[in-house]
Formats: structure tokens, C-alpha cells, sequence
């Protein structure tokens, strides 16, 4: 799991299943990043992004 503490607003991140996201809020709890869909079926919705489904910052 990655730590999510300090990832900036604005961060690319590629989550579970292969989907690119971008940061629009960290809660600040270590957890749970609000984020901006890239990629996939859902493009442009924004979605809770828990730390075990982020695979990596881009």
C-alpha cells in the first residue's frame, strides 16, 4: 500500500484496474484520496480512491 499522507492535489495516479486518475482532494487521513477519472468508462467522475487501490503515482 502506498502512503497517501502527502500526495498533492493534482497528482497523476494510475489505480486498480488500470485506470488513471488525478487528484482533486486528499481527505488527510492516510487513507482516502477523492480523485478525477482519466481513463475507462467513467471519464471526467470523480470518485473516492482508497490507498490500497492506488498502484502508483505517474
Amino acid at each position: 500500500m502506498l502512503a497517501v499522507t502527502d500526495i498533492p492535489v493534482g497528482t497523476k495516479l494510475l489505480i486498480a484496474g488500470g485506470l488513471t486518475a488525478e487528484v482533486t482532494e486528499n481527505i488527510g487521513d492516510g487513507e482516502w484520496l477523492r480523485v478525477r477519472l482519466l481513463s475507462g468508462e467513467a471519464v471526467g467522475s470523480e470518485e473516492l480512491c482508497h490507498a490500497t487501490d492506488v498502484v502508483e503515482t505517474a
